[in-house]
């Protein structure tokens, strides 16, 4: 059968830290080993451009005068700052799509809603768009609001149903939706009436050889003398639950000390939760890495690793876990319960709890040989479950079905 040439798209930035990217890139790559050709298209906060090729960008400039004027100040809901930020990047990426040209691709891969709703209307007709949903962005924005973070209470609904609608648009107008986990699937049939016959299930994978030579890389990293060490890789957000780990350390700091929890992540949190740290006395326990690019070695030399996750599809920062061999104590937000099994390969606790999380944490330092047990358990249930091939030969199968239907 013929290479295709296949065009990955999305509306959030790239590069950038997180599973979206990493996706992508595991996608690219696994997808030019067979030999096809692979462009991935994103936000560079200035323009939408094709990653790695200079020529190939639209400066948002060209658009976003025009579509400032063109969107209606009397309607209610443009009037939101959230909403008409949303619509004026879409417009701008679907025009972007536009100039670039897509008559060139066989199938267009979309990584979000926003991204799918643009490219639904520009496409040529004979071009499959399929897309991969990673997480709910209505759910996002409702928890969001919740929290209250910058949406004025009087917009909450404007902004809600924005987000809905765009939602329901981004996966009834794709000729195809792949979704990495079983509860993203329900939540995507049962609140945005998507088809099932329209979804398929194709959990996130890793190149295992890649991260194994990864975490064996030479470093002059040490870890403190007679202590364990726990280890969360995650963006310092609130939805990440970063806030619970810390009030379970606490707690944890007050029964034991033979332990120190690396933070390895950056966000806009990060500032709160040092101080929040201070507070709690634990400064000689547990240290913010912040955005590191050797993440496998780190994961190499840790002894526990935390998902305090209060909303999580399917975590990429598990998987590499699972693969270093160490016991996960997760949260069982979302599909990360398909990913961790209690007390099979690893400890669950329900999202929020903190004193089960250090319940947890405690079980495990004190318990050597059971924390290498579940370490083991984790290794090997990564291995069966989580190689890059079987993804990317599923990924495959999908554009070629939805070609054929063309």
């Amino acid at each position: 059968m013929r290479n295709l040439k296949v065009l990955l798209v999305t509306i959030f930035m790239i590069p950038h830290v997180g599973g979206l990217w990493k996706y992508m890139l595991q996608v690219k790559q696994g997808l030019e080993a067979l030999g096809h050709q692979v462009d991935m298209m994103g936000d560079g906060i200035d323009c939408f451009y094709i990653y790695g090729e200079d020529n190939r960008k639209v400066l948002k400039s060209h658009f976003k005068p025009m579509l400032e004027y063109k969107l209606p100040t009397t309607s209610p809901i443009f009037t939101d700052h959230w909403v008409r930020y949303a619509e004026s990047e879409r417009l701008s990426l679907e025009l972007s799509l536009t100039y670039l040209g897509l008559e060139q691709y066989d199938v267009i891969h979309a990584q979000d809603v926003l991204a799918a709703a643009a490219a639904s209307r520009v496409k040529p007709a004979r071009i499959p768009l399929v897309t991969s949903i990673h997480a709910s962005v209505a759910f996002t924005i409702r928890d969001m609001l919740q929290t209250d973070q910058g949406i004025k209470p009087s917009s909450a609904p404007l902004v809600w149903n924005y987000y809905r609608s765009i939602e329901n648009i981004g996966g009834s107008f794709s000729d195809h939706v792949m979704l990495a986990s079983k509860w993203l699937q329900d939540v995507m049939v049962s609140h945005f009436a998507l088809p099932e016959s329209k979804i398929s299930l194709i959990p996130y994978a890793m190149d295992i050889s890649s991260f194994d030579n990864r975490m064996k890389m030479e470093h002059d990293l040490s870890r403190p003398e007679s202590k364990k060490v726990m280890i969360s890789t995650s963006r310092l957000s609130s939805e990440k639950g970063i806030h619970v780990l810390l009030e379970a350390l606490g707690k944890l700091f007050n029964i034991r000390q033979d332990w120190v929890c690396w933070l390895v992540g950056d966000g806009d949190q990060r500032s709160m939760y040092e101080e929040r740290v201070d507070q709690l006395g634990i400064g000689e326990a547990v240290h913010f890495w912040g955005s590191r690019d050797d993440v496998p070695v780190l994961l190499g030399i840790a002894d526990i690793f935390v998902m305090p996750s209060l909303m999580e599809t399917l975590s990429y920062s598990v998987m590499e876990a699972q693969l270093a061999g160490l016991p996960v104590v997760s949260s069982d937000a979302g599909g990360l319960k398909e990913a961790v099994q209690h007390e099979v390969n690893g400890l669950l606790f329900p999202a929020g709890d903190e004193d089960r999380l250090m319940a947890h944490l405690d079980r495990l330092l004190e318990d050597e040989a059971y924390r290498q047990w579940l370490g083991e358990q984790a290794r090997q249930w990564a291995l069966v479950h989580r190689g890059l091939d079987t993804m990317v030969t599923r990924v495959l199968e999908v554009y070629r079905k939805e070609i054929s239907k063309k």
